[in-house]
C-alpha cells in the first residue's frame, strides 16, 4: 500500500467521507519526504503526530502518539 492508502484508510480526522479525496495531501507529502530521511519507526511516528498536530490542532487531531506508532509501522512494513 502506497502512504496515501494507508493514511486515507486511517483517516485520522474522520474528514474524508465529507472532503475532497485529496484531503490530507499535503501531511502525506510531508511524511514522504521524512521517510526519504529516516525509516525509524518511532522518529516516523512523532512525525506524523507532529504534522497532524500542526496541520489540525489537537481539538481536531485527537489520535494518541500510539495510535501514529501503529500507521508508521504499517507504512514502513510495505
Amino acid at each position: 500500500m502506497s502512504v496515501k492508502e494507508i493514511i486515507d484508510g486511517w483517516d485520522p480526522i474522520d474528514l474524508l467521507s465529507y472532503a475532497p479525496e485529496d484531503e490530507y495531501h499535503s501531511e502525506i507529502e510531508e511524511v514522504e519526504e521524512l521517510l526519504r530521511v529516516t525509516r525509524d519507526c518511532e522518529a516516523i511516528a512523532d512525525g506524523i503526530f507532529a504534522i497532524f498536530l500542526t496541520a489540525f490542532g489537537e481539538d481536531v487531531f485527537t489520535k494518541t502518539k500510539q495510535d501514529c506508532i501503529e500507521i508508521a509501522y504499517r507504512i514502513l512494513s510495505d
